[in-house]
């Protein structure tokens, strides 16, 4: 499994035609679009990068999104994910989004706390997701309470849906992936083993540990020196078996609080965001941020706001920009920033393979 997920690589080697187009300067479609199908949250986690916008009660509108997903699709979209700003689960149309997205062609997959995500809509919409990942702080109580801040019984609430999803899948015959991320922070790391040994016993396919990536505009401040928290990779993967992965993201943890070896965000044309209220943005990063809002779904078709002349005045922005100071570390788009970088800027004798 490790080897298919890649968890701390890329993927954009898999889409070559695509790579090519975009290197030879062609307006390529996005690779993978995420979407924040609810704006409101029912937990405020401690470590939310996005609490700035004040969980607006805002909720993407299902018919005008795969309005433009059909099309987009048509133009080389290959996956969506549903995150975002708040918890998707809390759109009523999620098991709608989610079958409507799957039925236009396009792979669609979903990250959620796992309260909402009940036996109900694990009946409607499971089968229709490459992958859900629910974003858990610990397997214990009082942590969990005090990093996710939800209600007292919501952990309860998310065992219960993580083993009915298990037995779900497992009777259906489904093949989406079942993962737990969880954030490694101070507060929770000397209870990564037990969070381990608790969800091989549930029957998930894996767990992943990353590190936090402060973003810019967060009211959550957070000083972590991942170095002191490197020795839980090996504890952890003693509980890996061939049925349960563990990926600790060692690798990224090690690029914190260093500078990027690229000059500007190639990775933008691949990868984009629609956020609650329908706004296009470059990416997680600058969601708030006006004056870098491509446009709105609801006022204009994404194919004329992905086309249109603003984008590319937006983007032109971006690259005079310096990332080390604008961008969070170790963003989603790093290592595709790294790849391409390299094939902007080949080193010598390439032709010597």
């Amino acid at each position: 499994m490790a080897e298919d997920i890649r968890m701390d690589s890329h993927k954009l080697i898999y889409h070559p035609e695509t790579v090519a187009r975009w290197l030879k300067g062609e307006n390529i479609y996005p690779v993978e679009i995420e979407i924040s199908p609810s704006g409101t949250c029912n937990h405020r986690c401690v470590f939310c990068a996005v609490d700035y916008i004040g969980y607006q009660p805002a909720f993407l509108d299902k018919e005008v999104l795969l309005r433009d997903i059909s099309h987009m699709g048509k133009k080389g979209l290959k996956s969506v994910i549903c995150s975002g700003e708040g918890e998707p689960l809390l759109n009523k149309d999620m098991p709608d989004i989610a079958n409507g997205i799957k039925s236009c062609g396009v792979d669609v997959a979903m990250s959620t706390n796992g309260v909402l995500f009940t036996k109900e809509k694990i009946t409607e919409c499971l089968g229709a997701f490459s992958w859900v990942r629910y974003s858990i702080a610990s397997m214990e109580p009082d942590s969990y309470n005090k990093i996710q801040q939800g209600k007292t019984d919501d952990l309860e609430k998310v065992k219960e849906n993580l083993s009915e999803a298990v037995r779900f899948k497992r009777d259906k015959n489904l093949t989406t992936t079942l993962g737990v991320q969880c954030l490694l922070l101070p507060d929770n790391a000397g209870q990564l083993p037990h969070m381990a040994g608790t969800l091989r016993e549930i029957g998930v396919d894996y767990l992943t540990v990353k590190p936090y990536s402060q973003h810019l505009h967060s009211k959550n401040k957070f000083e972590i020196d991942y170095e002191e928290m490197l020795d839980l990779e090996k504890q952890l993967r003693e509980y890996a078996t061939d049925d349960f992965a563990v990926y600790f993201r060692a690798s990224t943890m090690k690029k914190m609080h260093h500078e990027k070896c690229y000059r500007q965000c190639y990775g933008l044309p691949f990868m984009t965001h629609i956020d609650a209220k329908g706004n296009v943005w470059p990416c997680v990063a600058h969601i708030g941020t006006e004056e870098m809002c491509y446009g709105n779904i609801y006022d204009q078709p994404f194919e004329q706001i992905w086309e249109g002349s603003r984008r590319q005045e937006i983007n032109g922005l971006l690259n005079q920009m310096d990332i080390n100071k604008v961008c969070r570390e170790a963003c989603r788009l790093d290592e595709i920033n790294k790849y391409l970088d390299e094939l902007k800027h080949p080193g010598l004798h390439v032709n010597f393979i």
